[in-house]
């Protein structure tokens, strides 16, 4: 504002960005994390994150730290903010306000490694991780949330799977998602009744009768925030 200045004692913040990503493996929903190679938490579990940079977008910060603690190359097919962490005391380091941010990477094993400060990266359970480092914990499980909230409005189930998909492969992104198993005959019949979906003209074959293969509907999108 014109005419103010600082006082002595205002706080020097520091801005950050830590991530969430997410993607399906072996049925299970698993999130990307790091293990830190420098202090504070040395050794220790985290979300991928780190400063933001002078001149730089907060997305692309977000990018920047994925593709350099985890060696991601891949764009993710969803990304977002969804919350401010800033919490005194969160970090030791000092006074640091970090904007999560949720991600969906592309179906398939998406092979990552350590880079930058961090030791290795590993897709390990979301909802049973390791111990994690910072306020991490907390990050993840907001995100997760987000995640399960944005299920029942903005079809972000659909950015885990390939371009063809079977209804039980789609029904299994929700149940690992929401962590509980779903009736099948109701899912089927909420779903299709959202003209989300629309046949594809090609089966999967496979034991016991071929599968119906769905794509989404034209026109169809992740709903806005």
């Amino acid at each position: 504002m014109t005419g103010l200045a600082l006082p002595p004692q205002a706080t020097q913040v520091g801005l950050a960005v830590d991530i969430a990503a997410f993607a399906m493996h072996g049925g299970e929903l698993n999130v990307l994390l790091v293990q830190r190679g420098q202090l504070p938490h040395a050794r220790d579990w985290a979300l991928p994150g780190g400063f933001v940079q002078p001149g730089e977008e907060l997305h692309e910060a977000a990018l920047r730290e994925l593709r350099t603690e985890t060696t991601v190359q891949l764009e993710p097919r969803h990304l977002e903010q969804f919350y401010t962490f800033g919490e005194v005391g969160r970090d030791p380091r000092g006074r640091i306000v970090s904007v999560a941010h949720l991600a969906v990477l592309p179906h398939g094993t998406v092979s990552v490694s350590g880079g930058g400060h961090t030791l290795e990266a590993e897709w390990l359970s979301a909802h049973r991780p390791p111990r994690l480092a910072f306020d991490h914990q907390a990050i993840l499980t907001r995100a997760l949330l987000r995640l399960q909230l944005r299920l029942e409005y903005a079809n972000l189930a659909l950015e885990f799977l390939p371009d063809t998909f079977t209804l039980p492969e789609l029904q299994g992104v929700y149940e690992a998602i929401l962590d509980r198993q779903l009736d099948k005959r109701n899912f089927r019949k909420r779903l299709l009744a959202q003209s989300i979906l629309t046949p594809s003209g090609e089966r999967r074959s496979g034991v016991g009768r071929p599968a119906q293969l769905y794509r989404r509907a034209k026109n169809v999108r992740v709903a806005a925030l």
